[in-house]
């Protein structure tokens, strides 16, 4: 009977620990995503003056559930780790309840984009590690603790590096693995004739206490203070041959041109290429890369392709860039969350071939000189680069390894160095004598 129960607890160490971890993670890796589910939140609640802090927040909630994990997981300071999980689970199981029953957000976000769990999938997600805790603190004497001090020392803070490296690259580039529908080799043509856009779909905006629907042909100026909360999709959209495939709306695009027209089916059915400027909020976007920009420009109209800045409907705002940047290009607009989902900087760059995703970046990181020596026919960044995401699972693992790698020999080192000079020490003592 002891064995089961060792064996039972030592499973649920590793799943809670790992639970934690992967929870963890994948807020690191997007940090901005976080950020954006927070500022659900304190809009619901009511905190929105939380939401200058909530990039720093998804920081703080990421790297702690990440660490927090590990402790669980390699069985590190048992009991104050219990405690902190179980205060945690006593605050969040609540709250999914609550999340469940009221539904004021459409998933936690506790997995990020890597898993989407319903609310209800959550709340029973939490009492089942609510329950494996309880397990936990009854049997914590059978939790196994599989690192020493020395190493376990050297290997979190090695882990803690890997985490902040992924989250300033989710924050200052882009998300290290993309699990976003946006992302490269995405046919958008495809999902458009699966999923027709319609003009019953409709947005939900809020102004105070206000919430009113407005059509896609008249969305309303986010400069009046209206903020975006969701798309609502027609019923019965799809037909019974649809089923299965992604969905349209699973995308929630849209996007009108000044006169409010819907000009989503244009875009996305445009042949050749199209290179997109995205901007979630043009008040916010950086200016350090008006040149590029600028040079991208010149370069569409030079070889005839369709340069559009997608951005949210704030003349203030558009104004404003114009003057700063002197900017002739068409504006069309979307919703901020809709932008933000496709790319995660401000501002950031997509290139479509056909209604296909090629590829999307941040504009520091794209290779001007490259890109513009020939028509994008011509060379490779003409061409879709989709982002192997096991091959950045497996460099994520191996630096989570790393750490353990690299002290193993300096340990054997160590040891081998100590007992030499222990041994030299000896034998100078047994000289002496």
């Amino acid at each position: 009977m002891k064995h089961l129960v060792r064996i039972i607890t030592f499973l649920c160490q590793l799943l809670v620990g790992f639970t934690f971890v992967l929870s963890g993670l994948s807020k690191v890796i997007d940090p901005i995503g976080t950020s954006i589910k927070l500022n659900e939140y304190f809009m619901h609640f009511g905190l929105q003056f939380l939401s200058n802090w909530s990039l720093l927040v998804a920081w703080i909630i990421a790297i702690g559930e990440f660490v927090l994990g590990f402790y669980m997981a390699i069985g590190f300071r048992r009991k104050l780790t219990l405690r902190v999980i179980s205060f945690v689970m006593a605050i969040f199981t609540p709250l999914t309840l609550y999340l469940a029953l009221k539904n004021p957000v459409d998933d936690c976000g506790c997995f990020g984009d890597v898993i989407v769990l319903s609310n209800w999938q959550t709340f029973a997600k939490n009492l089942v590690i609510s329950a494996m805790i309880v397990w936990l603190i009854y049997h914590k004497r059978y939790t196994i603790r599989m690192l020493g001090r020395a190493a376990f020392t050297f290997y979190i803070y090695g882990v803690i590096a890997v985490a902040i490296t992924l989250a300033a690259i989710g924050t200052w580039r882009l998300p290290y693995i993309d699990f976003r529908p946006f992302r490269p080799g995405v046919d958008l043509h495809t999902v458009l004739t699966s999923a027709e856009v319609s003009s019953d779909y409709y947005c939900i905006y809020e102004r105070g206490n206000e919430r009113k629907k407005f059509h896609l042909d008249s969305i309303p100026d986010e400069s009046e203070n209206w903020v975006f909360v969701e798309v609502c999709e027609p019923e019965n959209t799809a037909s019974p041959e649809d089923a299965g495939k992604e969905q349209f709306a699973d995308l929630n695009f849209y996007a009108l041109n000044i006169e409010n027209e819907d000009v989503t089916k244009e875009i996305i059915e445009q042949e050749g290429y199209t290179l997109l400027l995205l901007s979630p909020n043009l008040r916010e976007a950086s200016e350090h890369y008006i040149d590029r920009i600028e040079i991208l420009y010149e370069y569409a109209i030079e070889n005839n392709y369709k340069f559009y800045c997608l951005t949210l409907n704030d003349s203030t705002a558009i104004e404003q860039w114009r003057l700063r940047t002197g900017a002739e290009y068409e504006m069309l607009f979307s919703d901020a969350a809709i932008i933000e989902t496709m790319i995660r900087s401000n501002p950031g760059f997509m290139l479509l071939k056909d209604g296909v995703v090629l590829w999307k970046s941040h504009l520091a990181d794209i290779d001007i000189e490259g890109l513009t020596s020939a028509k994008l026919s011509e060379h490779s960044l003409g061409q879709i680069n989709p982002i192997n995401r096991k091959n950045r699972v497996f460099w994520i693992i191996l630096w989570l390894v790393a750490p353990l790698i690299v002290y193993l020999p300096l340990q054997v080192v160590k040891n081998f160095l100590l007992n030499k000079i222990n041994k030299k020490k000896n034998e100078k003592e047994n000289r002496c004598r």
